[in-house]
C-alpha cells in the first residue's frame, strides 16, 4: 500500500541529497556503511514531529501563498523542525539550508481520512491566488533556523491528514537482539497486551518463519517440542533468530501501523529464514508500506519478488546521492545483474563486469569457445569464472558493488568509454569510502600487470562497443536490431574470437590454470 509516493532530502545529517521517487509497497534501501540509509528511515519516522498552525501565525514561504490567509482564516500551514545535528555534517543552520519534500498518495490518503482532500480542493477553488506552483507535494526548507516552513499551500496540509500520517509510523530498530525499544523482551511483550488468539498468531509466526519447534508460549516464555519433550526458556535464551524476530512481529502482526520502517532486517538470521521473512513482508506489504535498509543481497532478490510492487534505491558514491535501480534487468537477466549484488556471495573467485547485458551473453559465448579450443578440463575452468553486468549506463554508480579482494575481478567497458573510466577510477581512488579500488589500463600489457595487484583493473576496448568485433559486422544502430537476441547469434556462428578479447580471457584465466 503506498502511502509515500516521493521523498527528498537535502542536506540533512550525512545525506547530501536524496530523491526517492515513485516509491512502492516495499521500497529497499542498499549502499556501503555509514552512506545515509538509517537516517533515511529516522527522517521518515520523525515524520511524527510534523506540525500544524493556522496560516495566521506561521506564513508560507511563498509570497502569493501568503494571501491565502487573507482569503480564507481556516487555511493551515506546516512547519517541522530540526535539531541542529541534523543539518548536513552538522553545520550550522545558517550556513546550511536543508529542504524536504513529502507527495502522498491521494488514493491511500483518501481512504485513510476520506472526502478531507476533495473539501481542500473545494477550498482553494474559492480562493484567488496567482501562484502556479500549488501542488500535491508538501515543500518545506529551512531558512536561517532549525524550522522548516512550508513554501506553497498543498492540500494535504490538514491537522487530520497530517494527524494520521504522524500516528501511522513504525520504527523496528535495528539493536534488537538483545533488547527492544529500550526494554526487555518479556516487559515489551506484556505492556502489548496480546489477547490468547493473538498470541497464538505469533507463535505461529515463529513456528513458520523461525523455528518450526516452537508450538506454545507461557507468560511470554517460549515453549520448543524437542524429542517428544516440552522445553520452555525465556527470549532471551533463544538464538539470535528468534531474538530478531520475537517483538518485531508483535509490532507488525498488531500494529494498525501504515508505514513500517525496518533496519536491518537480517539481523541475526540464517537464509532460509531470510527468504521467509522476505516473503512475509511482501505479503504485508499489501496493506503497508515498507521501508526496509540492508547490507543483505538475500532482500535484495528478484526471484522472491516476482511481480510484487518493489523499488530497490542504492547509494551512488558518484552522485553522493540514492538512485533508483532499474528493475528491468533485473527480470531479464537477474543472475548477472551486478546491481543486486549477487556476485558479492559467489564462490567463483574471477570475476569480469561488464556494461550490459548484451555484453555478458556474448563474451560468455566468446569465453566458452575459447576454453573449448584451448583446454581439455574447460567445463571446470568455466564453472570457476563470473561474468555480471553493471546495468549499462549506470557502470560508474555500480562499481562499489564489485568486491575486494581476494576475488580477482576485472572491469571492461566500450572503447567510447575511455576518458570517462580514467576520471571515475580517480574519484574511486580518492574515495574516502570502504569500497574496492580501480586502476584505469590504457593497455593489454597494464592490464596485465594490474590483474595480479591490488587493485582491479578497468579495461577500455578499443573499438567503440562490442558489436563492431561481431563478423559479420551488424547494423547494430538500426531499429530492427536486438542487441540481447541478434548479438549473440552472430557471436555463436563466427569461427575466430576477436585477438583483443583472447587476451583479455587469457590474462584473467591465468590463476584458474596455474
Amino acid at each position: 500500500m503506498i502511502i509515500i509516493k516521493k521523498i527528498g532530502i537535502e542536506n540533512y545529517r550525512n545525506i547530501k541529497r536524496a530523491r526517492l521517487n515513485d516509491l512502492k509497497d516495499l521500497n529497499i534501501l542498499i549502499g556501503p556503511n555509514n552512506c545515509g540509509k538509517t537516517n533515511i528511515l529516522e527522517l521518515i519516522l520523525s515524520l511524527r514531529n510534523l506540525s500544524i498552525t493556522k496560516a495566521t501565525t506561521a506564513d508560507f514561504l511563498c509570497e502569493e501563498c501568503k494571501k491565502l490567509k487573507e482569503s480564507d482564516k481556516e487555511i493551515e500551514n506546516i512547519y517541522f523542525t530540526f535539531r541542529n545535528e541534523d543539518f548536513y555534517l552538522r553545520e550550522s543552520p545558517n550556513k546550511v539550508k536543508s529542504t524536504l519534500t513529502i507527495l502522498f498518495n491521494r488514493e491511500s490518503i483518501d481512504k485513510l481520512v476520506p472526502k478531507v482532500l476533495k473539501k481542500q480542493e473545494e477550498r482553494l477553488s474559492k480562493i484567488t491566488t496567482t501562484c502556479q506552483h500549488i501542488e500535491d507535494a508538501i515543500i518545506m526548507k529551512s531558512l536561517n533556523s532549525t524550522t522548516l516552513s512550508e513554501i506553497h499551500f498543498s492540500p494535504f496540509i490538514h491537522n487530520d491528514i497530517i494527524g494520521e500520517i504522524k500516528g501511522t509510523i513504525l520504527y523496528c530498530p535495528e539493536g534488537r537482539l538483545q533488547s527492544y525499544g529500550g526494554k526487555n523482551f518479556v516487559e515489551y511483550i506484556r505492556e502489548r497486551q496480546l489477547r490468547g488468539s493473538q498470541k497464538r498468531r505469533w507463535i505461529d509466526f515463529l513456528n513458520r518463519i523461525v523455528d518450526a519447534k516452537i508450538n506454545d508460549e507461557r507468560y511470554e516464555n517460549l515453549i520448543r517440542r524437542v524429542n517428544g519433550r516440552d522445553l520452555e526458556a525465556s527470549i532471551l535464551e533463544q538464538g539470535s533468530g528468534v531474538r530478531s524476530l520475537a517483538c518485531l512481529a508483535v509490532d507488525i502482526l498488531f500494529n494498525d501501523a501504515k508505514i513500517v520502517l525496518i533496519d536491518e532486517p537480517e539481523l541475526g538470521l540464517n537464509p532460509f529464514v531470510k527468504q521467509e521473512f522476505l516473503k512475509f513482508l511482501l505479503n504485508e506489504s499489501k496493506e503497508r508500506q515498507i521501508f526496509i535498509a540492508t547490507h543483505d543481497p538475500t532482500f535484495v532478490n528478484p526471484v522472491v519478488w516476482k511481480n510484487k510492487n518493489v523499488r530497490v534505491f542504492f547509494y551512488s558514491l558518484m552522485g553522493d546521492e540514492f538512485l533508483k535501480v532499474d528493475l528491468a534487468e533485473s527480470k531479464e537477466d537477474p543472475d548477472t545483474f551486478a546491481g543486486y549484488m549477487p556476485h558479492t556471495t559467489s564462490l567463483k573467485d574471477t570475476h569480469m563486469y561488464l556494461e550490459g547485458a548484451s555484453d555478458v551473453y556474448i563474451f560468455q559465448i566468446f569465453l566458452l569457445k575459447h576454453l573449448k579450443y584451448k583446454y581439455e578440463d574447460w567445463i571446470e575452468i568455466l564453472n570457476k569464472v563470473g561474468i555480471y553486468h553493471l546495468g549499462g549506463d549506470f557502470w560508474s554508480h555500480l562499481l562499489y558493488t564489485v568486491p575486494n579482494h581476494p576475488y580477482r575481478c576485472l572491469v571492461v567497458l566500450d572503447g567510447d568509454k575511455k576518458q570517462l573510466a580514467e576520471g571515475i577510477c580517480k574519484e574511486y581512488e580518492q574515495a574516502n569510502l570502504n569500497v574496492s579500488k580501480f586502476k584505469f589500463c590504457k593497455t593489454i600489457e597494464e592490464l596485465k600487470n594490474a590483474f595480479s595487484s591490488d587493485v582491479h583493473p578497468v579495461y577500455c576496448l578499443e573499438r567503440n562497443c562490442i558489436e563492431e568485433y561481431l563478423e559479420p559486422k551488424p547494423d547494430y544502430k538500426d531499429s530492427g536490431y536486438d542487441k540481447k537476441r541478434d548479438g549473440p547469434k552472430i557471436a555463436e556462428a563466427m569461427g575466430n574470437i576477436p585477438k583483443e578479447i583472447e587476451d583479455i580471457f587469457e590474462i584473467i584465466l591465468q590463476n584458474q590454470i596455474l
